[in-house]
């Protein structure tokens, strides 16, 4: 499936808006800007996004909202100095980002412990976009 125009600037823009910046988890791990192929008018079910990310099919698999997911990176703590600040607001342009562009948006947890992370969403064209990440939880 070739990528249209506007996929390639989002995919540009996700790409800036995530240059540095770091999944916080026991494990720190930069972003990954994907792009899928899948079919536009095809419902991505659990079976078909394990395939896409080459995950075994057994896998376990949890879903989240993407508020949900990113809350604790976007709020601004009483304790949070400029750095964490300017971090925090990152996140949110990020999730802005992905709202504005992406509909769909779901992020998926994958494995125990080791977590791959794959935020997901769809262009309106219909094609799959996102981003993966790692995170580690004991």
């Amino acid at each position: 499936m070739r990528m249209n125009p506007q996929s390639a600037d989002l995919l540009t823009q996700l790409q800036a808006a995530t240059a540095g910046l770091l999944w916080l988890s026991e494990m720190d791990a930069p972003f990954q800007v994907k792009h899928w192929s899948y079919p536009a008018d095809t419902p991505l079910t659990t079976e078909a996004l394990l395939q896409l990310t080459k995950q075994p099919p057994n896998a376990l698999v949890k879903a989240l909202a993407v508020d949900d997911f990113f809350a604790g990176a976007t709020e601004d703590q009483d304790w949070f100095g400029e750095e964490e600040k300017a971090i925090a607001a990152r996140y949110r342009e990020l999730v802005a980002l992905l709202k504005q562009h992406l509909s769909d948006l779901t992020v998926y947890q994958v494995g125990e412990v080791t977590l791959d992370i794959y935020v997901v969403g769809r262009t309106p064209e219909g094609e799959l976009v996102g981003l993966a990440t790692q995170a580690s939880e004991t």
